[in-house]
């Protein structure tokens, strides 16, 4: 499932996690996003985000393991941001 809604592409700090185009469809407007903190130690398959949107309320499962080394902190304080094009979440290393 996370193939679909979660990308993962690296970049100079890591792992960097983000919403497909797939899952900004399913959840439509999103309203709320709860991100993982800083430092924190995470597996694969770990829930680490939730989102809330105004087709569904969801939690996704990281497709990575490391340490979270940043997160969208702007998406955090607008979640409006996440409705765009290669919206990003988190970065692991």
């Amino acid at each position: 499932m996370s193939e679909e809604t979660l990308w993962v592409k690296d970049v100079e700090m890591g792992k960097m996690v983000g919403l497909t185009s797939i899952a900004q469809d399913d959840l439509g407007s999103i309203t709320f996003v709860m991100l993982p903190k800083v430092g924190k130690e995470i597996k694969i398959g770990d829930p680490i985000v939730e989102l809330e949107a105004e087709k569904a309320v969801v939690e996704y499962d990281s497709p990575v393991a490391g340490t979270i080394v940043s997160i969208n902190e702007e998406a955090e304080k607008n979640p409006k941001l996440l409705d765009e094009k290669d919206a990003w979440l988190y970065i692991v290393k």
